[in-house]
């Protein structure tokens, strides 16, 4: 909180405003607070192993799937979807990862099968996430299943893994193209009665829900089951993080996520952003440590050889270089000031980013010029200046880049030096 730095009569307010973030004090208007039914703590499910390798042209080696998973209990997940235990090469992976007492739990995907379910138990994990498509259609012409038969299945199913100590939750996938709120009651309430199952999850499986329509289903699905709930969301529409943050809105404690948002077609929702949103913006405690992000991600994109955009949000490697005159002379003029790196969303620290760095090019002003040749304790007049701004400008149009340092250093010389 800073009184010392008001503007015209306004002032610098926490939670919004602290030493570490300055984000939109609108968050905490009360007319919107009022409006969420936030858990005490939000569980991240990473679901890189799994739903990020089923991504087209991915594959991890077993060796990678265990060295990403360190990382990502070091990071903070609550949990980690390790695999399909029906697969000879995750059922290995999983039997490792349970038996090394990492504080993310083991929860693998099983299928509504026999063989599933006892791989998954006999190679102890944690848990189990009981998987099924609960669209009507899709029960009926895909997989021809009565819904009360299939209900009775998980059920039983959970009460096998609960009586081998597992945490039970069951996604119903494709839960957002059902034209009967009726029919997903019905079933949803049917296995709510069954107490081995810890939480249900639903799956946006094409993340084709409105941002409202997810807050209202999912606050259905609290009152249907009244047992903790959770969301899986793809991006096919770029909806996924503003979703997932709608269901925690409206009471989900758990959403499913996974590094660098891979995951099948357009992939899943992001675990960095989510962790972002979640503790940066809102002070919602997500158990992440937001500092390792960009290395987790770094670690991923490498060995998924899934190149991240360098303007993707929050691990982006273009997101913290600033080239235009206006943004730097906004960075200069609030150094040691209450607002020191405040002109960013965040500071580059906060994720594990590398510091500032200003880029010459195109954007360029006479403001970076200056602190450029500051910076080298250089002088120089009002025409140095102005020649050697309009020469980075015409270089970099052709570079059609920012400059290297050997160029910049090149046109201080000729023209100041």
């Amino acid at each position: 909180m800073s009184d010392k730095f008001d503007a015209f009569g306004v002032n610098l307010n926490a939670p919004a405003y602290t030493s570490n973030r300055w984000v939109s004090p609108f968050n905490w208007w009360p007319e919107v607070r009022d409006k969420m039914h936030i858990a005490d703590k939000i569980r991240i499910h990473d679901v890189t192993l799994r739903d990020g390798e089923q991504t087209a042209r991915i594959a991890f080696t077993p060796e990678e799937k265990l060295y990403i998973a360190k990382e990502l209990d070091k990071l903070g997940v609550a949990s980690i979807e390790s695999g399909l235990p029906a697969t000879s090469e995750d059922i290995e992976v999983i039997k490792t990862l349970s038996s090394m007492s990492l504080n993310a739990k083991i929860v693998p995907l099983v299928r509504i099968m026999d063989k599933d379910v006892r791989a998954a138990i006999d190679a102890k994990a944690d848990g189990m996430l009981l998987e099924f498509g609960i669209n009507p259609h899709i029960m009926k012409y895909v997989y021809k299943k009565e819904p009360k038969a299939l209900a009775e299945q998980i059920k039983m199913y959970a009460r096998e893994g609960k009586k081998n100590g597992m945490y039970i939750e069951f996604m119903g996938w494709d839960a957002f193209r059902c034209d009967d709120p009726g029919f997903l009651e019905s079933f949803f309430s049917d296995i709510a009665d069954c107490d081995d199952i810890d939480r249900i999850t639903v799956a946006d499986t094409f993340g084709m829900g409105h941002p409202l329509a997810t807050y209202s289903f999912i606050s259905k699905l609290k009152s249907w089951t009244n047992k903790p709930v959770g969301l899986h969301i793809h991006n096919d529409f770029g909806l996924a993080s503003a979703n997932a943050l709608m269901a925690i809105s409206a009471g989900a404690d758990t959403v499913h996520s996974s590094v660098n948002g891979l995951g099948e077609r357009a992939g899943n929702l992001s675990t960095e952003e989510v962790a972002m949103i979640c503790q940066h913006l809102l002070d919602i405690d997500a158990g992440i440590q937001l500092n390792k992000l960009k290395m987790v991600s770094d670690l991923v994109a490498e060995v998924s050889k899934v190149r991240v955009a360098s303007n993707k949000p929050v691990v982006g490697s273009g997101l913290f270089e600033v080239e235009s005159g206006i943004v730097i002379h906004a960075i200069e003029s609030l150094k040691n000031t209450p607002l020191d790196s405040t002109v960013l969303p965040f500071r580059p620290e906060t994720v594990g980013h590398a510091p500032l760095q200003v880029i010459l090019g195109r954007g360029t002003g006479m403001h970076s010029v200056k602190t450029l040749l500051t910076s080298r304790g250089l002088s120089a007049s009002d025409d140095q200046a102005a020649e050697l701004l309009h020469q980075i400008k015409t270089a970099a149009l052709i570079f059609k880049n920012g400059l290297p340092a050997a160029m910049v250093n090149n046109l201080i010389s000729e023209i100041v030096q």
